[in-house]
């Protein structure tokens, strides 16, 4: 019998790091404003990004051509669905945040058809796209625009901290040279610093939750700043992985 759709394995990006530039606007979002819109966003948000293996596929004619471009269309089919749906309900306004984060799109788009997308700059204008999601869902479930521009900056600044400090660890895991290394340090020191600073001006002021968020960022600039020890590649997407889910709700809670 024909398979109607390729195997599952397939359709799923393999990239972990892109797993979580996805997953934590779009849960920040959904707890942020939770309902019906940003729901279906999210959905749609998924399913183009499932869709990203099939047209890789198809655009490069690998084998199962014919499942691949039925997945695709299936995949480009419900986020269709599930965008219309939104603007149904809660009409175009999420569209601006969306359409502001267009050109780091199309940016983390063409350096993912260049099989280029290893470069921080790449990365972090891929971690700025998706924290347009967050923005945009915000907007969906009825918030105002400067409320979704606060969850795109600090979605912006939480990645790219985060993924310098995963880039740091690499490349000592991979013996990059000492001038390599620094830069990559220097990156780490600029976006936690950042990151620290604007959670100061910002949220702190906002009472205890905001307090808690600010301390927590703190503990992030002291974390990346430790000697590097080798570690287990699943051992670190674990501990990584458990402090992004700290760092989420504790996120969650200064900006309500």
């Amino acid at each position: 019998m024909t398979r109607i759709l390729p195997p599952w394995r397939t359709l799923v990006p393999p990239e972990h790091g892109t797993w979580f530039m996805l997953g934590f606007p779009m849960v920040l979002g959904l707890l942020l404003r939770p309902g019906w819109p940003t729901l279906l966003l999210a959905g749609a948000a998924l399913a183009a990004f499932l869709a990203r293996p099939p047209l890789r596929r198809v655009i490069t004619g690998q084998r199962d051509g014919d499942g691949q471009l039925r997945a695709l269309l299936l995949l480009v089919g419900l986020a269709l669905l599930a965008t219309g749906t939104t603007l149904f309900i809660s009409g175009p306004r999420f569209l601006i945040p969306a359409l502001a984060v267009t050109p780091l799109l199309i940016l983390a788009l063409w350096a993912d058809a260049r099989r280029t997308v290893r470069s921080f700059a790449v990365e972090w204008s891929a971690q700025g796209a998706f924290a347009g999601l967050a923005a945009a869902m915000v907007v969906a479930g009825g918030g105002t625009l400067l409320e979704s521009a606060w969850a795109w900056l600090f979605t912006l600044l939480v990645g790219g901290a985060n993924l310098a400090h995963v880039r740091r660890l690499l490349g000592h895991a991979r013996q990059l040279d000492a001038i390599e290394l620094r830069r990559r340090l220097l990156i780490v020191h600029a976006l936690h610093l950042l990151l620290l600073a604007t959670s100061l001006a910002l949220l702190a002021p906002r009472g205890l939750a905001g307090r808690l968020w600010t301390g927590w960022t703190l503990l992030l600039y002291l974390r990346a700043l430790a000697p590097y020890r080798p570690l287990p590649a699943r051992t670190l997407g674990w501990r990584e992985g458990g402090l992004s889910v700290i760092g989420l709700l504790l996120l969650w809670r200064a900006l309500l």
